[in-house]
């Protein structure tokens, strides 16, 4: 039987991953709890704000980690299909050609005034957009693929120009339309190359933090939430973009949808992943997975996320709900 249980972490230092503390009373032995201090949780001055997507290492990987956590798992079927998907991500990123960013006075304009630099104007006066689409359906390899998706390649396929771009637009914004979920994955896959290789060209000292669970390059929101071990920002928490793949820091232990850090708490099930765990919170009772990266260096957060669809099942029954997105499973 699996056994879910519940961690809620005390006051470690930013750079330890929470351990349990002796009980003071009773507990049930697959329950730890401890009493989270987030205001000894910082950001250190010497963590890099944001990490840039690098396209052309980025849907390369994925594809392999989804390739590598398909076999034996539940959502293998679905892992494979995403992981054609991210082949021909890669396959496309690399062709080019690449994208171009917005003007240096609308980049000015919107730093300006705290927004993120890339937005849904930069997808509108993007001319390579729609064939980039074009060439990633092109590329797939559906042979495998459910009815639906073939289904949704050729219904793009044969729409209009106008039709994909508005479709494009509405992912762009989080307002995925219900009966058109099949065609958003690839759209989505577009996106995100474009994206990634606009996102890559910005100059990091100019983005500046949005607000909570917003991306400071194109507003996305989080995929999960990730601990790196990257120099220098070894066992820091980062947010991973579901649009543009950047990562950006955030404070440990701290809710990424509504802020606050009294009712954090973190689950998992040792027979899903050690590695990959649930973030709750109590005030908002939203949730976003928790990758240890630091642990596992492979993990990649739309994998990984889809590889632990077990989690997801488990914390709903908890009454919580999905603060993350992944536009290549949107459940």
């Amino acid at each position: 039987m699996a056994r879910f249980f519940k961690r809620k972490s005390a006051a470690p230092a930013a750079d330890e991953t929470p351990t349990a503390a002796p009980a003071t009373s009773p507990r049930r032995r697959d329950f730890n709890e401890l009493k989270p201090d987030p205001d000894k949780i910082g950001i250190s001055g010497s963590v890099p704000f944001v990490r840039l997507p690098d396209p052309a290492r980025l849907f390369a990987d994925r594809s392999a980690r989804l390739l590598e956590a398909a076999p034996g798992n539940p959502m293998e079927a679905y892992l494979r299909f995403v992981a054609e998907v991210a082949r021909a991500q890669a396959v496309i990123q690399a062709k080019g050609p690449p994208a171009s960013l917005p003007e240096a006075s609308d980049l000015a304009l919107r730093s300006e005034h705290g927004m993120p630099p890339l937005s849904r104007h930069s997808l509108e006066a993007d001319q390579g957009f729609d064939d980039g689409l074009l060439a990633l359906l092109a590329e797939l390899d559906l042979t495998t693929a459910p009815e639906a998706s073939v289904a949704a390649r050729d219904s793009l396929r044969a729409a209009s120009r106008e039709d994909r771009l508005d479709l494009a637009l509405q992912v762009f914004e989080g307002a995925l339309p219900v009966d058109r979920i099949a065609e958003c994955v690839f759209v989505s896959a577009a996106l995100q190359v474009r994206l990634a290789e606009q996102a890559a060209r910005l100059d990091t000292k100019t983005l500046k933090p949005v607000a909570d669970g917003v991306c400071p390059c194109c507003g996305g929101a989080p995929v999960a939430s990730v601990i790196v071990a990257w120099t220098p920002a070894d066992k820091a928490r980062y947010l991973s973009c579901s649009l543009c793949g950047t990562y950006w820091n955030h404070v440990r232990i701290r809710c990424t949808a509504c802020g606050d850090g009294e009712g954090v708490s973190y689950y998992g099930l040792d027979e899903v992943s050690k590695d990959v765990q649930v973030e709750t919170c109590t005030t908002c009772h939203s949730y976003i997975k928790h990758l240890h990266q630091h642990r596992a260096p492979t993990l990649d957060p739309v994998a990984d996320d889809i590889a632990s669809y077990g989690l997801d099942l488990k914390i709903a029954e908890e009454g919580f709900r999905r603060a993350g997105l992944n536009l290549l499973f949107v459940i």
